[in-house]
């Protein structure tokens, strides 16, 4: 619940009001802004709706233009292969891009 109490205060609100808006209880509202707790879905749409957004921009998968982000993390493989990538000139950089493009050709045939 990245963005609850940015909306909040956005909207010039305190938690208390914005409890009874949603039929809650302000210690609710602290504990899902500490990130402490999860509000259940009921109550993410309850929030959606009072602040005019989606649940996807209130759970901070979403940007103000609507580009949803899904972050998730890296494997070990991933991150070694970043850093090699990283370390190359960029002739080598688009070498590299198409052999795994023709890897992923050969798998599909």
């Amino acid at each position: 619940m990245l963005r609850i109490k940015q909306l909040r205060l956005e909207n010039d609100m305190s938690q208390r009001a914005l409890a009874a808006k949603i039929k809650s209880s302000q210690k609710a509202v602290d504990l899902w802004e500490k990130g402490l707790t999860e509000p259940k879905a009921e109550i993410v749409i309850a929030l959606a709706d009072v602040f005019e957004c989606s649940a996807d921009y209130l759970l901070g998968r979403e940007d103000e233009f609507g580009n949803v982000t899904v972050v998730r993390e890296i494997t070990e493989n991933e991150r070694k292969l970043l850093s090699a990538y990283s370390k190359l000139e960029e002739k080598e950089r688009e070498f590299l891009c198409d052999y795994i493009n023709y890897l992923i050709n050969k798998t599909k045939r």
